[in-house]
């Protein structure tokens, strides 16, 4: 008797699904392989199997995703598939179920190059927060381009064109090849070195790894460092490379380039005659302002009396001037009065008036007043002051009380 739980075939397909669908490693697939039973379907799904020098695998790509594949894929072709392995339970069949193809080479190369993307990116050198602003009237710009190549003349030409002024250094290099790279970063560092407002890094298109160059990480860290705000106008609006993130602004052709890194001399010229028209506007309303101030002042009665200003002025000067005099004579008045009292107190305790009235002031010889008996002795002579005039006389007798 068997004692163990018995599963049914769907319960068992659906449990080896559910595993197959829970492993991370086969949830997130790169896988390299050559294609071989290649068939297309009406309903748009493609199926195929993917095998190396050992061993195969049954693989399918739905309809939805098969604008991620070649056009040209056919059996034989050595491909990159990214997707996940999971179970077709009605068969019991695992399989690789494809989101995403690229040949081999080719493919290896874009999936490096995405990779290189991601990681640059995640360092934030893609950021939009970090793209500084063209300047708007560069004095002079940089160019680093192929020599005598016609996206250099190109961009020169149309620099030129657009504003006659401005200064246009060119720091030619390598633009594809080997040794692109290299000389590239030799041009970034010599620009770095001289004085410019913008930098355009260019050159016309071409295929792919024609443009491979401009995908260097040495070169696009440097670029991310770079001063002065970089333009971008590598290949044609359809080709991107990492250069293309990393600068400031991009352009899709080397005329574009030139019309971002510059006003043309047109605009300048409608902007200043705009400003020039702004500016008579203004200084018409400013004089048309101060015309009608002057107008008002002008109507101020001042300067239809300007004696006015003064005039309550001076009558308070005056009223002010005749109080002042008025109080002035009271207080001499005042003052005289006192004066005539004092001169009254002064009379009435004079000598004269006190001799007027029977007293007499003695004197001895030496015109010394005598205030006392002591003061003098008989048969001395003294000089006695009386109201009229003074007596001679000499002391006969001194008694005193």
């Amino acid at each position: 008797m068997i004692s163990k739980d018995v599963f049914s075939v769907s319960a068992l397909n659906r449990y080896i699904k559910q595993m197959f669908d829970n492993d991370f490693i086969l949830r997130g697939l790169c896988l390299k392989g050559e294609i071989s039973n290649l068939k297309r379907y009406p309903s748009g799904h493609v199926y195929f199997s993917l095998k190396d020098e050992e061993s195969a695998i049954k693989a399918v790509m739905f309809a939805q995703n098969t604008r991620f594949m070649p056009s040209t894929i056919k059996d034989g072709d050595e491909v990159i598939i990214t997707g996940y392995v999971s179970v077709y339970p009605q068969r019991g069949e695992y399989q690789v179920y494809a989101e995403a193809m690229e040949l081999f080479g080719e493919g290896a190369q874009l999936l490096e190059l995405e990779l290189l993307k991601k990681k640059l990116a995640a360092e934030g050198l893609f950021d939009a927060s970090r793209k500084r602003k063209l300047v708007s009237f560069p004095s002079s710009v940089g160019v680093i381009s192929a020599p005598n190549s016609a996206a250099l003349a190109d961009i020169r030409t149309n620099l030129l064109r657009r504003n006659p002024l401005l200064n246009v250094q060119i720091f030619p290099s390598l633009v594809q090849g080997a040794d692109a790279p290299k000389s590239l970063l030799e041009a970034l560092k010599k620009a770095k070195e001289s004085n410019i407002d913008t930098l355009i890094i260019g050159r016309g298109g071409g295929a792919s790894e024609d443009l491979s160059a401009f995908n260097d990480e040495t070169l696009v860290r440097e670029a991310a460092k770079f001063p002065v705000p970089i333009i971008s106008a590598v290949g044609h609006e359809i080709d991107f490379t990492l250069i293309d993130y990393v600068a400031d602004a991009r352009a899709s052709t080397p005329t574009g380039a030139a019309e971002l890194a510059t006003i043309d001399k047109r605009e300048i010229y409608e902007m200043l005659s705009n400003k020039e028209i702004e500016l008579d506007e203004t200084i018409t309303d400013l004089i048309s302002n101060y015309s009608h101030k002057l107008e008002l002042l002008k109507k101020n009665s001042f300067f239809e009396n300007p004696k006015v200003m003064y005039e309550n002025t001076l009558i308070e000067v005056q009223n002010t001037s005749k109080r002042l005099d008025s109080f002035m004579n009271h207080l001499l008045e005042i003052e005289k009065q006192k004066l005539d009292a004092y001169k009254k107190q002064l009379k009435s305790l004079s000598i004269d008036n006190t001799l007027q009235r029977g007293f007499s002031i003695m004197q001895n010889e030496e015109g010394k007043i005598i205030t006392s008996i002591n003061d003098v002795e008989v048969n001395q002579l003294v000089k006695t002051r009386v109201h009229g005039g003074v007596l001679t006389a000499k002391v006969t007798n001194k008694e005193a009380k």
